[in-house]
């Protein structure tokens, strides 16, 4: 049997977390919600995900800080940005140094997720 491709939603905004995890669990992919960043570093660790979308804008730990733990945990993780917030133009330069695997403009249809999905996660 195929793995199920494993995904970590991390967003502040809970309506837009749980509508978008609905629409992605609808089409069979095994979905991941965290309310903020510190939350979702901790359930990168426990999940070890295939792919990362990420909010910028959070309290507490910005997806910025958190993209810099995540890859910290593990260099190869497979992270998009998913924001409706302009990038900081210097963190953003150092998140695609490495590697940042791209950015989804919020709110976002299930193509654009679906399209990083399939150029990013191993599982797809």
């Amino acid at each position: 049997m195929e793995k199920t491709t494993k995904i970590l939603l991390v967003d502040d905004d809970s309506d837009y977390l749980e509508v978008t995890q609905l629409m992605l669990m609808d089409e069979g992919y095994d979905v991941i919600p965290a309310i903020n960043g510190e939350d979702g570093i901790t359930k990168f660790r426990e999940s070890k995900p295939d792919i990362v979308f990420l909010d910028i804008k959070m309290p507490g730990i910005d997806g910025y800080e958190a993209f810099f733990r995540i890859k910290k945990i593990d260099p190869e993780a497979k992270i998009v940005f998913a924001s409706s917030y302009a990038l900081e133009n210097e963190k953003y330069k150092k998140t695609k140094e490495m590697n940042l695997c791209g950015i989804i403009n919020k709110p976002a249809d299930f193509d654009e997720y679906e399209k990083m999905i399939k150029k990013f996660a191993k599982n797809s």
